[in-house]
């Protein structure tokens, strides 16, 4: 079987009811998606989401063949549980949904840097299922007097991302150390507080079911963090930033504010070695540890990575901070005919191994 003369993609985002109402292909930020899907005869059209009108969405979506979908984890103080449900069904009834619910949850939240720990990007990292674990080993871990970066398993913009570390003077083996926390959260300010009332307030973030990660701190300077931008298995861009989130400002001084984000084609000549790793080697090597198939990866999703130390021939290492799956935008120009092309394919392809009765 094969797609209908004009097949429809919806691109969905999350808004209200007036953003819903009142969306074209023209009046938002993906209006060159909308176009590139014109190049392919695909009939583009918005679904701008809401938990308030979810039954709606989901309706407009069992009419499409596929849906590409740019949603944070974390949106005006709400999860994506009813949302992730909604695309569950939707495509269990042979609709195309990138990314698959199922897919973010291998691959798009923190636990991802626990598991591919032993990989070529890992290092010392570990995860805490709960608050009796975090308790019981994050001492510990601060006494050598190291920065830990803790952060809880979903989320976004850095919200739940901790730099923490021991006060100079607070001894390790003290019951009840000080401690020097910044939250990643934009405008935030470093404090001081015991190392009990850093716990305390981190219990938020193992409610349901949730858990947290903690890494070393790395500091991104003076080299900045690198953005690799993926379509599946194929590297379509780069970015670049001297990122500022964790780095304590000087004392009296205002929060550091990021500076603006670089973006470059996939053959940008200083990031050829980052991208032959991934490409050769570390993309391969998730699939296989999270039971991914190619096809099933996102159309478009990206991995952060700050430098590590040189190698002894001087080559670069890099250290995985994390995967951006779930609403991953802007992006490079050079990425959107790729990811579009992507897209497409998947479509066609999900249609003509779908049977007769699925849509």
């Amino acid at each position: 079987m094969t797609l209908k003369r004009n097949p429809r993609v919806a691109i969905l985002w999350h808004g209200d009811r007036e953003t819903r109402d009142n969306a074209t292909t023209e009046n938002n930020r993906f209006q060159k998606i909308f176009a590139e899907f014109e190049r392919y005869n695909f009939l583009a059209e918005p679904a701008v989401y809401n938990d308030a009108f979810v039954d709606e969405v989901q309706r407009q979506l069992h009419d499409v063949d596929g849906v590409l979908v740019w949603v944070n984890p974390i949106q005006d103080e709400t999860n994506r549980a009813m949302l992730d449900d909604m695309l569950r069904d939707v495509a269990s009834h042979g609709v195309f949904v990138s990314t698959h619910p199922d897919v973010i949850l291998k691959m798009g939240t923190k636990e991802v840097l626990f598991q591919t720990r032993e990989m070529g990007w890992g290092g010392d990292i570990h995860l805490y299922k709960n608050t009796d674990d975090l308790r019981q080993q994050l001492p510990a871990r601060l006494a050598d007097g190291s920065s830990r970066v803790l952060k809880q398993n979903r989320g976004n913009n850095g919200i739940g991302v901790w730099r923490v570390e021991l006060v100079d003077g607070s001894g390790a083996q003290e019951p009840d150390p000080v401690v020097h926390v910044l939250h990643a959260l934009r405008n935030s300010t470093e404090e001081k507080m015991l190392l009990s009332e850093f716990l305390n307030q981190s219990e938020a973030y193992f409610a349901e079911s949730g858990q947290m990660i903690d890494q070393p701190f790395h500091s991104p300077v003076p080299h900045g963090m690198v953005r690799c931008y993926m379509s599946q298995n194929q590297v379509v861009g780069f970015g670049h930033q001297y990122v500022t989130a964790l780095l304590r400002p000087e004392s009296g001084s205002e929060p550091l504010q990021p500076q603006p984000r670089l973006y470059y084609a996939e053959s940008q000549p200083e990031f050829q070695a980052l991208r032959r790793k991934m490409e050769a080697e570390w993309i391969p090597q998730l699939q296989k540890l999270l039971d991914i198939e190619t096809e099933a990866l996102p159309i478009i999703w990206d991995a952060d990575f700050l430098y590590g130390p040189k190698t002894v021939a001087g080559e670069d290492t890099y250290v995985l901070c994390e995967i951006n799956v779930s609403s991953v935008y802007p992006f490079p120009d050079s990425a959107l005919p790729k990811l579009v092309k992507t897209a497409v394919a998947s479509m066609k392809r999900e249609e003509s191994e779908a049977p007769e009765d699925t849509r």
